[in-house]
């Protein structure tokens, strides 16, 4: 029986995951690549709008999308091209999560996708490593990443990640590799029927708890080594506390991350910025938390949402005035 399996990486249009507006997918066969396949999407019209954030990161403007094929069309290839079998992601939980908002968006129903996370084989397999990004590991494995933060170039990156960690582990297949390192496939869904599709943002307050959920098993990204030293989160751990306006918590840890700060989920003596939301004007669990250490000698910053843009734009414009 042929070992097969897909990576994918999707690229989002603004911090809903539904928003796809580009995937790329390599295509393994029995330890080989076989095929590949990348486009360009145009997002589900209820989030189909670009934030200047996800343009600066992948390049994609909506002039460019603006005749590109729409998410049902691309879903219906994604599972062809896999052929049952499972996907391979670099931080899976958010490809995952991608087909299931997109697929939310546009009213498609449910069925069983199972996939492995190259992120976390990336951790068990090289545990020395500074950091697990995706150029880090690929410069670990020997794979030149020339366009990182392109669909294809990404999805080619994590399937080359998952043949290296064969090799590191003297195994042949996929299922065989899941079993020594003792983490099996997982399991997300995807759309077969249609349903009613979701008209409201998935940050919406009637999806909260899922949301809540969610971050809850999101893995946090690891901080860019290349950004600038100087920047006022650089090398901090930042944690945030209830909802913002503007962005979802796991768009602040990429946010965080990119300029090199380091995203936690809860509040320790180790944490530097403590983001808190507008919670109603009541303090949270982790407000009150920070505000017991700074008590008792520590030095956590806690600030609003809109300081926290103000340190995100500078550390940001530091980074892109860099030659």
């Amino acid at each position: 029986m042929r070992d097969t399996w897909t990576a994918v990486d999707f690229e989002t249009a603004n911090r809903d995951r539904g928003s796809v507006c580009a995937v790329g997918l390599v295509r393994v066969e029995d330890g080989r690549i076989v095929d590949r396949y990348t486009t360009l999407v145009r997002p589900p019209e209820p989030v189909d709008h670009f934030a200047p954030f996800n343009i600066d990161f992948h390049g994609i403007t909506p002039e460019q999308v603006a005749d590109a094929p729409e998410w049902p069309r691309v879903h219906r290839t994604i599972l062809e091209f896999a052929d049952g079998g499972p996907f391979v992601a670099h931080n899976a939980v958010f490809d995952m999560g991608v087909i299931q908002a997109a697929c939310a968006h546009t009213g498609l129903a449910e069925q069983p996708l199972d996939y492995v996370c190259s992120l976390h084989t990336a951790r068990r397999t090289w545990p020395a490593l500074r950091d697990h990004r995706l150029p880090t590991v690929c410069r670990q494995i020997g794979h030149e990443l020339r366009r990182h933060h392109a669909a294809d170039a990404d999805a080619e990156a994590a399937a080359h990640i998952m043949l290296a960690a064969f090799r590191a582990h003297g195994v042949a297949t996929l299922p065989e590799l899941c079993l020594r390192l003792r983490r099996p496939p997982r399991r997300a869904t995807a759309p077969t029927e249609p349903q009613p599709p979701r008209t409201a943002p998935l940050w919406s307050a009637d999806s909260r708890f899922d949301r809540w959920r969610r971050e809850a098993d999101e893995p946090l990204p690891e901080p860019d080594p290349g950004a600038d030293p100087d920047g006022p989160l650089f090398g901090r751990v930042v944690c945030v506390s209830g909802d913002l306006v503007g962005m979802s918590k796991t768009e602040v840890w990429r946010r965080v991350a990119a300029v090199g700060g380091v995203p936690a989920k809860n509040v320790t003596r180790r944490t530097d910025v403590l983001v808190t939301g507008a919670n109603g004007g009541a303090k949270t669990a982790k407000h009150r938390r920070a505000e017991s250490y700074n008590a008792s000698g520590s030095r956590i910053d806690i600030i609003d949402e809109a300081e926290l843009l103000a340190r995100l734009a500078a550390g940001g414009q530091r980074l892109r005035g860099r030659p």
